[in-house]
């Protein structure tokens, strides 16, 4: 049986692009493989969120204002946003293996200008390197994963790969704020270093080689896909922040331009920087717009709530952060359940279903009010996380496993470039909310329910119209 979009079932004998698939790795070996990926996650989620937690004291180590010392997170994604998709055409062209190591070497030896850093200069310039290495790793771990599991597994390779992502963004702020109760600012950056070695030591041994392509690399269309995604990311930031200047405008007039040069230097075939191959897929499209769309959910509401515990409920700040630990923990929960459920159910209805959850979840959330049960707020809570961890999985795999083995890497830039963008426009759509209503206001919560809700119907809508569709 086919499924309605021309993807193939998982564990059937071929893949999109009429190659066979790769069977896995033996399970003892795939084990060493999977805790290589699973390390270098440790190492480039947990060091965002470490890094969030140490900027009032990155400010005051380095004598800055709070606005600028926010460069030592930003010039860490205008990076990965830069590299991504020119890191997906290197490792095609050289191998999945080879991009993925250089990689957590490249992150690793920047990060010893990080900790060594003693200017805003030095540690921006260190964390731009960083966010390279770390675009190489998020390419090639997510091609990896269909190499290093057989067909049938994938799904429940991507959804341990999510889990270690929830793990790493929950451990985040609690390890930084371990670390920077015992020593200065720039040991933060140091925290990741023995994951990155776990990670390269294992990926070495376990992780197999991919073929290499002798293909030209497109240099022209690198360069205008760097300046032109990175102007966009300054001018969606600028926004965010409310901090519209010259600059702001700078940012349009490189970005209109490169993409525009982009697009004329853009063709269907796979050798495109831009992976026009796979956005003409209707179901990629789909599976991009709803990962994105889902992550500025998620952005709305964990932007909101914090506040939310703050000034209305008045709560102290480590009991926040215990408000917040159920939210991940609901994700890792159910990516745990719905990697094996992906097989078994279509990813069209698991992804509504998962986006209903949350619906419910945030509505709960814009529901409470002071006095009401620690339990409650727990609940709803985990209830949100439960529901984007049903929707990630099945989702996710949807934009790795459709696309064509070949095109692997593209589609795993794509994966995180579309995760990129959503919490993008979740934070400016916040701060706009933030500034119109106040930051206590429920009116995040309610936009992110109201998304979710509306995405959802549009999915069991459009699986209910191509039904007729599937051809047995």
């Amino acid at each position: 049986m086919s499924s309605i979009d021309g993807a193939p079932q998982v564990g059937t004998s071929t893949i999109a692009d009429g190659s066979q698939p790769t069977t896995g790795l033996p399970v003892s070996r795939r084990f060493w493989a999977a805790l290589s990926m699973w390390s270098a996650i440790f190492l480039t989620i947990m060091d965002v969120s470490i890094a969030n937690v140490a900027l009032p004291f990155i400010s005051k180590g380095l004598a800055l204002t709070a606005a600028k010392s926010v460069w030592a997170v930003n010039a860490y994604q205008i990076a990965i946003v830069m590299a991504l998709l020119p890191m997906a055409k290197a490792a095609e062209i050289l191998g999945y293996k080879k991009v993925y190591l250089g990689g957590l070497l490249l992150f690793m030896l920047a990060a010893v200008g990080s900790i060594n850093a003693s200017s805003l200069a030095v540690l921006a310039s260190s964390r731009f390197v960083q966010g390279i290495g770390a675009a190489a790793v998020m390419v090639a771990s997510g091609a990896l994963v269909r190499t290093i599991y057989p067909p049938a597994l994938v799904p429940r390779g991507i959804g341990y790969n999510t889990i270690a992502v929830s793990i790493a963004s929950a451990a985040g702020p609690a390890v930084g704020a371990l670390v920077l109760s015992i020593a200065g600012w720039h040991a933060i950056f140091a925290v990741g270093l023995p994951f990155g070695l776990l990670a390269l030591a294992l990926g070495f041994w376990a992780i197999p080689s991919t073929g290499s392509q002798k293909k030209p690399f497109d240099y022209r269309s690198a360069l205008l896909c760097c300046a032109g995604f990175a102007a966009i990311f300054l001018f969606l930031n600028d926004l965010a922040q409310d901090s519209v200047s010259r600059w702001t405008l700078l940012s349009i007039g490189v970005a209109i331009p490169a993409i525009w040069f982009l697009g004329k230097r853009t063709t269907a075939n796979q050798d495109s920087m831009v992976p026009l191959d796979l956005l003409k897929l209707d179901s990629l499209r789909a599976a991009y717009a709803m990962s994105a769309t889902a992550y500025a959910v998620m952005m709305l509401i964990t932007l909101s709530f914090p506040f939310i515990l703050q000034q209305r409920f008045h709560f102290k700040p480590e009991t926040i952060g215990l408000f917040m630990v159920p939210l991940p923990l609901g994700i890792v929960i159910a990516a745990f359940v719905s990697g094996r459920l992906v097989s078994r159910y279509p990813s069209a209805w698991l992804c509504a279903s998962g986006l209903i959850v949350l619906t419910g979840g945030a509505i709960w959330l814009s529901l409470l009010q002071p006095g009401v049960s620690a339990l409650l707020i727990v609940a709803a809570a985990a209830i949100c996380g439960i529901g984007f961890g049903i929707f990630q999985v099945p989702n996710n795999h949807s934009m790795i496993a459709i696309a064509p083995h070949a095109r692997a890497g593209a589609a795993s830039a794509m994966l995180s470039l579309s995760r990129l963008i959503g919490q993008t426009l979740g934070a400016i759509v916040a701060a706009l909310l933030f500034r119109r209503f106040g930051a206590q206001s429920d009116a995040p919560i309610i936009a992110a329910a109201l998304i979710a809700l509306a995405v959802a119907s549009a999915t069991l809508l459009r699986k209910d119209l191509s039904r007729s569709a599937m051809v047995e």
